[in-house]
């Protein structure tokens, strides 16, 4: 584990070893009916108002982006207070 640790902190760990999570069927299933919800709006809309919409799309996209970035650096900050306290015998391996 101490390994693991030290070779992750140090950016030693490529992203070919890490496993990538998979799409859970309820992810799949809203990804659906976001695709089903778009469909659905770029025949009711007008194509001003589907522009706009297209646009509020985008909105929502970046923001989730900035989110997503934000919580991967609060991880890996709370991963490296982790390890530090680790470093300073603050927690002990079992």
């Amino acid at each position: 584990m101490k390994n693991f640790l030290h070779e992750l902190y140090n950016g030693q760990v490529p992203k070919c070893n890490m496993k990538a999570t998979k799409v859970s069927s309820e992810e799949d299933a809203l990804w659906n009916k976001i695709k089903n919800e778009r469909q659905h709006f770029a025949f009711v809309l007008s194509a001003e108002d589907f522009e706009r919409f297209k646009d509020l799309e985008k909105l929502h996209k970046a923001s989730h982006a900035i989110r997503d970035r934000r919580i991967c650096a609060d991880a890996f900050r709370l991963g490296a207070m982790h390890i530090c306290a680790i470093f300073m015998g603050e927690e002990t391996e079992e």
